[in-house]
Formats: C-alpha cells, sequence, structure tokens
C-alpha cells in the first residue's frame, strides 16, 4: 500500500505545479498584450502629434496673411485679430512656467487658461485667433498670436520705442575680413529695414495632441 500512496501524492504535486506554470504562462501572455497595446497607442500618439505640427505650417501662413492686410495698422494691438505690438518677453506659451510671477498665458481653449499650472489670475490676457475648426476630414484645430518686437505700442521710430529689425543688407563693410584681432570689431550698421515679428501658433489634434510653434518674420 505505501508505493500506491506516494504514488498518488506525487500526482497531486504534479497538479500543483502544471497549475503554477498555466498561471505564469497567463500572466506574461496578458503584460505581453498591455505591452503591445501600450506601444501601439504611443506610435498612435505621435503619428497625430506629428500631423498636429504639419498642420501649424497653415496657421503660420494665415498670420503672415494678416499682417500683410493689416500692415497700416500695425502700431496697435488687435486682440481680435491674435495681434500685439509689443513683444511680451514674459509669455509662457505652454502654461507650464510657475515659477515666474509676471508671466502672461494665452486662453487657447476660451477656458479661462484652464491649461495652465499654478495661479492664472489676471495672468490669461491674451486671445489667439482661429485659423481651423476640428472636422473629420481634417481633426487638426489652429490658432495663433502674433507679437510685434517692439518694446512699447505706437510707430517703431518714436521716443523710447526700440523694435529689433534687421540691419540694412549693404550697412558695413568688415574691411579686416579674415582677422583674427579683436580690437577692430566691424558690425553691422546703418538703417534698420522693416520690423520682426513673432507668431506663435497652437495645433490639437486627435486624441489631444497638441504641439506649440513659433516663426519669427520681417514685415
Amino acid at each position: 500500500m505505501k508505493p500506491h500512496r506516494m504514488h498518488l501524492h506525487q500526482r497531486g504535486m504534479s497538479l500543483i505545479f502544471a497549475l503554477l506554470a498555466l498561471l505564469a504562462l497567463s500572466l506574461g501572455a496578458v503584460a505581453l498584450v498591455r505591452s503591445v497595446d501600450g506601444g501601439t497607442a504611443v506610435l498612435g500618439n505621435l503619428g497625430f502629434k506629428q500631423e498636429a505640427l504639419a498642420s501649424s505650417e497653415r496657421a503660420t501662413q494665415a498670420a503672415i496673411a494678416w499682417l500683410s492686410a493689416n500692415a497700416a495698422s500695425l502700431t496697435a494691438d488687435s486682440s481680435t485679430g491674435g495681434y500685439y505690438a509689443t513683444s511680451t518677453d514674459n509669455l509662457d506659451a505652454t502654461g507650464q512656467l510657475t515659477s515666474n510671477a509676471s508671466r502672461v498665458l494665452v486662453d487657447w481653449n476660451a477656458d479661462t487658461c484652464a491649461y495652465a499650472s499654478g495661479t492664472v489670475t489676471g495672468k490669461c490676457t491674451l486671445t489667439p485667433t482661429t485659423v481651423t475648426t476640428a472636422s473629420a476630414t481634417e481633426p487638426v484645430t489652429l490658432r495663433y498670436v502674433i507679437f510685434r518686437l517692439c518694446t512699447t505700442t505706437g510707430d517703431t521710430s518714436a521716443a523710447g520705442n526700440s523694435c529689433a529689425a534687421p540691419a540694412n543688407s549693404g550697412a558695413g563693410v568688415a574691411n579686416d575680413k579674415g582677422s583674427l584681432d579683436y580690437s577692430k570689431p566691424a558690425p553691422l550698421t546703418g538703417t534698420a529695414q522693416g520690423t520682426y515679428y513673432r507668431i506663435v501658433v497652437q495645433a490639437v489634434g486627435a486624441r489631444s495632441t497638441s504641439s506649440i510653434t513659433e516663426t519669427i518674420v520681417q514685415f
């Protein structure tokens, strides 16, 4: 009788090991499925983000067209056009600079800057222009704001106003070209031609993917 009991005992242990192996295989299969699903989601989000980034060029072109059409009135702010006649150096376009007490936010989604971290009261003061409303054929929403790179509003030549502008391409000749003598600098001088403008674009695509791009143009 003893050999028979030992045989039954061994068969019971085999069943326990088989169940443990089955459990381990099941957990591995679940982990593999979740890993594949996670990788697919990441790739999908990356693709949507790239689509949003590529679409932002159209918003930049729309902003440039607005500048061209309103060239005679660029000395003053136009919140309805998403245009501001000063550089706004403390702009926080992404809403993440919580340590900047003087930051200024763009109300991208018309929700009082709910996207921004930290305190937004009194800082959500800029209104963008919407270029494209999300649709089934192209699920990307584009918004932009434009800043003239000047210290104050008003004419660029007004007293106390300083605007970023390129130097005249014919100004200043570097007679010491190739020289390593730093005691004779030859900076560009002359009359500035045009003014620089900063275009900030937000593109929001599928799955709430978004991108922020900045472009400097000269008019």
